[in-house]
């Protein structure tokens, strides 16, 4: 997860340096802010990925290259179903639903990702987005 970022980015900014700048978007999680039994490796690596976001933001924004994350919380893939089904109990059926008390649409992080890449935000860098229905709020 943080290692193939890494390299995807190191790829990429030289090009987008030959652009004249442009952004990236990378993809965190919320699992980088918490932790869940057996989950150290993931949450490390994500929490990875928002510093590696930060850094590179630091070092590349003078090439005019805006360097962002979004950290999804539970969406509703197949993947998720599956795992998060065998934590689901009878009082929370669907766990970490957040305070909107519902997993997330695949569709909900790809708009988040299509505003950062966006020049609606422009004066956005170095930040993470959590889409996550406020189920880890920080």
């Amino acid at each position: 997860n943080l290692k193939g970022t890494f390299y995807c980015c190191r790829a990429a900014i030289p090009e987008i340096i030959k652009a004249g700048g442009g952004a990236i978007v990378n993809i965190a999680s919320v699992a980088g802010y918490v932790c869940y039994p057996g989950g150290t490796a993931y949450a490390a690596a994500k929490a990875g990925v928002t510093g590696l976001t930060r850094a590179l933001a630091g070092e590349v924004g003078r090439h005019n290259i805006r360097v962002n994350a979004v950290a999804p919380g539970p969406i509703d893939t197949p993947l998720a179903r599956t795992v998060l089904k065998e934590m689901a109990t009878r009082d929370d059926p669907q766990p970490f639903a957040g305070v909107i008390r519902r997993w997330g649409k695949p569709e909900e992080i790809a708009n988040a990702v299509a505003f950062l890449a966006s020049e609606q935000s422009s004066y956005v860098t170095g930040d993470t987005i959590s889409v996550s229905g406020g189920a880890f709020m920080h």
